[in-house]
């Protein structure tokens, strides 16, 4: 808010010049310092309501003042400027208490942007503890509590996000939980899937436009990124953006502003980014569907959502919370036949034909009878004739003629643990144990 008290932190004379004009023109009472402990001195003297400082300083440099600054004065907000993009950097930097991280060379627009969200909302905000409760995540398994944490800890800061998963995971279902926690939370959430912006009306999608600007534009126009201003925009599939038009946001990033189809002035937009891509980055950036500077602008933090087949133990917990909390809706042969699928189309599939099963079963005890699993994906096992090895067994070949046997009996009984067991001639209190066997 102008004629708040910030402090400058860099060693670069021209650096240190530069962001503080910028600051100062939008109205900020702005003090300079050339090192870290100029700057605590300063800070001791009439601590400020921001401290803007550069990461890479000799003597004490900017994880140390952020140390220092979060110890002893721990109302005010720390922004970090660097140069580098690595994530672990980043991700320290948030931290260790950090509001955001901005990449140099930093511009006007998006230093100021970046100084009033800050303001606005660090004041009030409370950081969400790593175990917060995200109801959106359903499971108990060490991977899905993993997500939790990870959403949790980029609720903490305003950097942008990368949500990677397969399709059906919950990319979304995170990125909601993320701008629920976050001091954005009161700001909107705009998701939108980049698969159905045909490549030649993204500007008109994403940057807006005025009436008459072309055939058929007989409104104005918002755009979705001026819809999403001081809250999240969600941007599934970004891969399908194109490269071109990547470039066009990776534009908007830099510079914090947008011009509409047929505007002749640009407007500044404050937008918090959430992308998700159901491929892996690394793969689609060998391939040149993703720019890479786009890309690493976005990474600040990268979330990975499981498969389902990767939580298993999570099906019963996910089970009960879509068929509405209640296990007595599910008989213990139909939840064991959901356990052992490798679910491709993962929650969203799984919710698909738990549905399906509640209208066939006409609201009474869902049994197996009544799940449709042709699609979903139960283990192929090739028959035991075929693969036995010929001349002795070792050990290790018995193991695994065993546990074809084993999957061969569940396959052929729809997953009925009892069933399999007697025609395996075993306890089903030994098979259970088999199957958890690596």
């Amino acid at each position: 808010m102008p004629g708040e008290r910030l402090l400058v932190v860099d060693d670069d004379p021209g650096s240190l010049s530069y962001m503080s004009l910028a600051l100062e023109q939008a109205g900020y009472s702005v003090r300079r310092a050339t090192d870290g402990l100029s700057a605590l001195v300063a800070i001791e003297g009439e601590p400020p309501a921001l401290v803007v400082s550069d990461l890479q300083m000799p003597g004490m440099n900017g994880l140390d003042l952020l140390e220092s600054i979060k110890q002893r004065w721990p109302q005010v907000l720390v922004i970090v400027t660097t140069v580098e993009e690595e994530v672990a950097t980043i991700v320290e930097v948030v931290q260790r208490g950090a509001m955001n991280y901005l990449v140099k060379p930093v511009s006007p627009a998006v230093l100021r942007s970046a100084a009033a969200k800050a303001l606005a909302h660090g004041a009030t905000r409370t950081p969400a503890p790593l175990d917060a409760c995200v109801p959106e995540m359903v499971g108990v398994s060490p991977a899905i509590v993993r997500v939790r944490q990870a959403v949790a800890l980029a609720s903490r800061s305003d950097v942008n996000v990368i949500v990677v998963g397969e399709t059906g995971t919950g990319k979304e279902l995170a990125a909601r939980a993320l701008h629920r926690l976050s001091s954005l939370a009161g700001g909107p959430f705009i998701p939108h899937n980049c698969a159905v912006t045909p490549p030649e009306m993204f500007d008109s999608e994403f940057f807006g436009h005025r009436r008459g600007a072309f055939t058929g534009a007989d409104r104005d126009r918002a755009g979705i990124l001026r819809e999403a201003h001081g809250g999240v925009l969600f941007l599934d599939e970004l891969e399908c953006l194109g490269l071109a038009n990547q470039a066009k946001l990776l534009r908007v990033l830099d510079d914090g502003e947008i011009r509409p189809v047929g505007s002749e002035t640009s407007r500044p937009v404050s937008v918090r980014f959430v992308a998700a891509t159901n491929r892996p980055p690394q793969a689609m950036l060998a391939s040149r569907e993703l720019r890479e500077d786009l890309y690493y602008r976005l990474r600040g933090f990268q979330i990975e959502v499981p498969p389902l087949r990767d939580r298993s133990e999570d099906i019963v917990p996910l089970t009960d919370h879509i068929l509405g909390g209640s296990r007595a809706g599910l008989t213990a042969r139909a939840r064991e036949a959901l356990q052992i699928c490798h679910w491709p189309g993962n929650i969203r599939q799984l919710r698909n034909v738990l549905r399906s099963a509640n209208t066939v079963a006409g609201g009474g005890p869902i049994d197996i009878r009544h799940l449709d699993l042709s699609d979903c994906g139960q283990p192929e096992t090739p028959r035991l004739s075929s693969t036995l090895p010929s001349g002795p067994l070792s050990p290790r070949t018995l193991h695994g003629v065993e546990r074809q046997a084993i999957e061969h009996a569940l396959r052929m009984h729809n997953g009925n643990l009892s069933r399999a067991a007697e025609a395996l001639g075993i306890h089903r209190s030994t098979l259970r144990r088999k199957l958890r066997e690596p």
